[in-house]
């Protein structure tokens, strides 16, 4: 856990992206089949309509916490085309933590993220969200993803 004290966290202003997406409730037993077949869903739009993607994948959580009904989800990808389809997203300014490892580590990384944020007044007005630096698909090796 000595790994957590060195975790970086920083306010970061992120720029307006029109993002295509995908947004439904999620059960916790569903995450991993939902990321697959969202993800494909929207890349294959993507590619039939010619888009281009602007930045990595990113999923939106515009719930605090799960309910009974799940969790109100959004799979998203930036693109640079504004169209039929896409809609506009502005974080405006977020805390950024850079992440390498296991995806089970996350909750121990919004705990801290959470403290800190209390302790520097630090009040989240939108959707909490995860951009995807590494396809988890494509590294062999977990130490290496990268969200």
């Amino acid at each position: 856990m000595s790994y957590f004290d060195d975790i970086d966290i920083q306010y970061v202003e992120v720029p307006m992206k029109h993002i295509l997406s995908i947004r439904k409730m999620v059960h916790q037993n569903e995450f991993k089949d939902e990321y697959i077949n969202s993800f494909k869903k929207l890349f294959n739009r993507i590619q039939r309509n010619n888009l281009t993607v602007a930045s990595p994948p990113m999923v939106l959580f515009h719930d605090e916490e799960f309910s009974s009904f799940g969790l109100d989800t959004e799979f998203a990808i930036p693109v640079k085309e504004f169209t039929t389809g896409t809609r506009d997203f502005n974080a405006g300014l977020c805390l950024k933590t850079v992440i390498k490892g296991e995806y089970t580590e996350l909750t121990s990384v919004y705990t801290k993220q959470i403290k800190w944020a209390q302790k520097e007044g630090y009040e989240c007005s939108s959707a909490l969200f995860e951009v995807y630096i590494t396809d988890p698909t494509k590294v062999t090796n977990r130490d290496e993803f990268n969200y």
